[in-house]
């Protein structure tokens, strides 16, 4: 639907938007275009240039100028509830961080002493044993002397 009033190369539509008839029109006439190529090689070329062009036009849309009232105030509703959601993301990301870093620098210290109490252990279970070792060894000692000293005894005795 027109409106009389809006310039000639803008159309209202029913949602209240306006399109650009012209632009309409040229784009229908290059589909149009591509309906009647034969050829396969023209057609990739065809759809490449159309690619193209539709890139920069996109490049050139602004789309402020085609949103009624209404729907750029939902669009600048929508951007600030999207900044603050990037905003408390970016607040839980950082906090996450800081918390991650410290438990892994707990981590860290806490590895690094029960390394430092096993290795203490080890040193200790390692001078224990060396004196329980040294310990049966002269107790071995003993009791080889007193068990030759015995049966010495015994067969000097029955004689």
């Amino acid at each position: 639907m027109t409106n009389e009033n809006s310039n000639p190369e803008t159309a209202e539509t029913t949602t209240g938007t306006k399109t650009n008839p012209s632009l309409i029109h040229n784009w229908r006439d290059r589909f149009e275009e591509l309906l009647k190529v034969k050829n396969v090689d023209d057609l990739k070329t065809e759809l490449t240039r159309l690619g193209q062009d539709l890139q920069e036009e996109i490049k050139q849309f602004d789309l402020q100028e085609y949103l009624s009232p209404t729907a750029k105030d939902r669009l600048k509703n929508l951007e600030a509830r999207y900044s603050e959601a990037m905003k408390a993301v970016q607040k839980a990301q950082k906090q996450f961080d800081r918390d991650f870093s410290k438990s892994l620098r707990t981590l860290k210290k806490t590895r690094q002493d029960a390394e430092k109490k096993l290795s203490s252990i080890r040193s200790q279970v390692e001078v224990q044993r060396k004196k329980v070792l040294k310990a049966s060894s002269k107790l071995r000692g003993k009791i080889v002397k007193k068990t030759k000293t015995k049966t010495v005894r015994k067969k000097t005795t029955s004689k």
